[in-house]
């Protein structure tokens, strides 16, 4: 598997933390969880499949090794400090200043761990006048700008249906590990990489960015339109609704006839892509008005015979009961340590040759602290199992 032979150490909590790690240990790494007093507190987010293994939980943490110990004692360090020399990767969320608390600043990591490649997830990352301070993924949605345009004037600003702050932290901190991996390779020495959730989600503003930046104006929620181009977005139809992008210039001229519009060809608002953005509004409502005198069955048959991109809006059961979904195998199924059958999605990629698996569901805390313990030498180490903890 593409990162067979590599450890990571996973100190990482809740979603965007614990994220980068599981997708690590898709790829063939040892990946070991290391929990403190009652488990990761996702553990216990209703519902559940069953007690210490949530349905959130289990979203982020396939894959991986679970190790039960208290930190704060004595032999938690030592144990840390000897995984920390077994591993490659070491990933953690911590609020900004407590590992460095724990001794573990830039300066000691690179001295004594100079192979390590370490990943320092936070919130607003650690310097500025918010560096200090913790957060969660809907108020990163707000301070970067995401939520006042998602939603519509009418509502106001909404927040993304899933913790899109806190998926886009896991991820770019797994290209940061991935890159700083790939470096080791010609230098030999690892280092600190850090982001937050405040960078992942601004950086991934692109087009609202964008278009801030060239015109000086702040964009505006649009609903369930494009910021840009037109007609792209939801509509009604006669009897339901349909999702519709009509951008090139030959689709748009084939859309107006069959809408009963041929007048829109000539009509210099709508004339090319540029146009039809920069009146977007006025060709929203004349397509609205359109679509609404055909069913959707109507439209259907028309847009596919055009190629024109058109999809429905899915909930989550029909989406991963629709055909596409099942063609690629998006839910996978897996029995834990206590027998319990879980249900995830599946990772995002297919390799041709060294293809992602599942190697081990969801852990049960502390599930794998004895063959940890052994593989590091410190099995019977007095200070190191006086530290180890366990659930009542």
């Amino acid at each position: 598997m593409p990162l067979s032979g590599i450890r990571v150490i996973d100190l990482g909590r809740v979603i965007a933390g614990p994220l980068g790690p599981m997708l690590l240990g898709d790829l063939g790494a040892d990946v070991i969880k290391v929990e403190t007093g009652q488990g990761d507190t996702l553990r216990q987010q209703a519902p559940s499949f069953s007690p210490g293994l949530g349905g959130y939980f289990t979203t982020a943490n396939r894959n991986k090794r679970s190790l039960h110990v208290d930190l704060r004692k004595p032999g938690g360090n030592k144990l840390l400090q000897a995984l920390m020399r077994s591993g490659d990767v070491l990933v953690e969320n911590f609020r900004p200043g407590v590992f460095d608390a724990m001794g573990y600043t830039d300066e000691v990591l690179a001295r004594d761990f100079p192979h390590l490649v370490v990943a320092r997830l936070s919130a607003f990352g650690d310097v500025g006048p918010m560096g200090a301070r913790s957060g969660v993924d809907q108020l990163v949605q707000g301070y970067s700008g995401l939520m006042a345009i998602t939603g519509s004037a009418e509502t106001g600003p909404i927040r993304s249906g899933v913790a899109i702050s806190d998926v886009l932290g896991g991820l770019c901190n797994t290209i940061g590990i991935l890159g700083a991996l790939m470096e080791r390779q010609q230098s030999g020495r690892g280092q600190v990489v850090r982001t937050s959730l405040l960078e992942a989600t601004m950086s991934m503003l692109t087009v609202q960015a964008g278009k801030y930046f060239a015109s000086g104006q702040d964009p505006q929620p649009e609903g369930n339109h494009h910021p840009a181009i037109a007609p792209y977005g939801l509509f009604q139809t006669s009897d339901g609704q349909i999702q519709i992008m009509v951008a090139r210039n030959e689709d748009f001229r084939r859309f107006a006839d069959f809408c009963g519009r041929p007048e829109w060809k000539d009509d210099p608002r709508f004339a090319d892509g540029g146009a039809r953005s920069i009146n977007k509004d006025a060709m929203r409502a004349l397509v609205a008005e359109a679509m609404v005198e055909k069913s959707t069955e109507a439209w259907l048959q028309f847009l596919v015979e055009n190629d024109i991109p058109h999809g429905p809006v899915l909930s989550i059961q029909q989406a991963f009961d629709s055909a596409q979904a099942k063609a690629l195998g998006m839910t996978m199924e897996m029995t834990a340590g206590d027998g319990t059958e879980i249900k995830v999605p599946r990772f995002p990629w297919r390799f041709n040759r060294t293809p992602a698996q599942v190697r081990r569901p969801p852990p049960q805390v502390g599930e794998h602290t004895e063959e940890i313990l052994s593989e590091v030498g410190l099995a019977d180490d007095p200070e190191v199992r006086a530290a180890l903890l366990k659930l009542p």
